[in-house]
């Protein structure tokens, strides 16, 4: 009998390794040195994949973040992204711009797995001719590992479910009664330099 090897054991099993490192290493390099979540502000460039879900398929984009930690715990996470993607045979360019809300789990660790949400609005053009531009929103969830190399430098990596509003021409959409039909799967990995 033939079996087949699900793609995202392997992923899983770096992150339960990443998570094991992080419960034994206190993150002390130096008397005088602090590494891990701690309060200030960071900023980083990314790679970003996206995928509808459903589909078998993304796209693979960049963009940044800027993070404000409140404490070693609470963060505060805006960023910005471009992607291009075809719905409905029409080519459209979607900059996504998200705020989340972050807490890191493992504070005072070297390597801390954090949970986030938030909201993001997503400036999406349609090319050609006539085709107007629209602005959605929608929620977010998701959860991420950073590893903070030392005081200054972080490498880290998140998942974001994302809910948005579906693209329609049509009619105009408001808060109340929004349809979020659009769902997706957003990965992110980013390298940061604490300010």
């Amino acid at each position: 009998m033939k079996t087949r090897m699900n793609p995202r054991a392997p992923l899983g099993a770096a992150l339960l390794t990443l998570l094991a490192v992080a419960a034994l290493a206190p993150s002390a390099a130096a008397d005088d040195e602090v590494v891990g979540p701690q309060s200030g502000v960071s900023i980083g460039g990314r790679a970003m994949y996206y995928r509808f879900a459903g589909e078998d398929h993304g796209t693979l984009n960049g963009g940044a973040q800027l993070r404000l930690h409140f404490t070693s715990v609470l963060a505060l996470e805006g960023s910005a992204d471009y992607r291009q993607e075809t719905v409905d045979g029409h080519t459209t360019d979607v900059y996504p711009v998200q705020a989340s809300l972050m807490v890191y789990l493992a504070p005072g660790f070297r390597v801390s797995p954090y949970i986030l949400g938030g909201g993001g609005w997503y400036f999406t053009h349609v090319q050609g001719v006539n085709n107007p531009s629209q602005n959605r929103f929608g929620p977010h969830a998701g959860a991420g590992l950073e590893w903070f190399i030392d005081q200054h430098w972080s490498v880290d990596g998140s998942y974001r479910y994302l809910w948005t509003e579906i693209v329609d021409w049509s009619k105009l959409y408001h808060l109340v009664g929004t349809d979020f039909g659009t769902r997706g799967h957003m990965f992110t990995v980013a390298v940061n330099y604490r300010l």
